[in-house]
């Protein structure tokens, strides 16, 4: 803890604080002694994920669609014209980043905070796992979600829209648990760098 408090020149509570809250909510474990990781996901715990998030962010992308403007419309499509940069690009990172803005951009124009504050703890967990979907080349077909999704949305079709998304979802679960299983008895956790 005390070189993320370097880091990031804060004092080490901040940070134990910080830790303490991401293990509560999962998305931080002890691995051995005093190492933390991220926890890897089995396939019961990416299972009951998927179907948790399908439910709660479909919602969300329903009352997204009730409340579209056409700033929030514009704001979509320049951030699905970066994920499609960085997948081209080959930036991992990146369009990881900009994935979590796209979806994060919809579930806020929902207009409920609490179930933004629900979304953002299952992401917690799924998120790390996000950099697995690159091995099979899932970005492109991710890209390809997030543009119908985009359309759906700015059509008003709600429906569709909420069809895309979990389409969008039970791909990447797919992909994430056929990764996991070609890596034969994974360990129980990764490592946070």
């Amino acid at each position: 803890m005390a070189s993320i408090a370097k880091a990031l020149n804060v004092s080490p509570m901040p940070v134990r604080e910080a830790i303490s809250r991401l293990m509560a909510l999962g998305a931080l474990t002890v691995v051995s002694g005093r190492s933390i990781g991220v926890p890897l996901l089995g396939a019961r715990q990416l299972e009951d994920l998927r179907k948790v998030r399908c439910e709660v962010e479909a919602s969300a992308v329903t009352w997204a669609v009730a409340n579209r403007t056409a700033k929030f419309e514009a704001k979509l499509e320049t951030l699905l014209k970066r994920m499609e940069e960085a997948e081209s690009t080959g930036q991992v990172r990146e369009f990881i980043h900009r994935n979590y803005e796209f979806h994060f951009a919809i579930y806020a124009q929902a207009g409920s905070e609490l179930l933004l504050e629900i979304i953002s703890t299952l992401w917690l967990r799924i998120n790390p796992q996000f950099h697995l979907l690159q091995r099979h080349g899932h970005y492109k077909a991710s890209n390809r979600q997030h543009r119908a999704l985009y359309e759906r949305i700015c059509a008003g079709d709600a429906e569709g829209a909420v069809k895309t998304l979990r389409e969008d979802i039970d791909s990447a679960y797919e992909v994430i648990l056929k990764t996991l299983e070609e890596r034969g008895s994974p360990s129980d956790y990764m490592l946070t760098r």
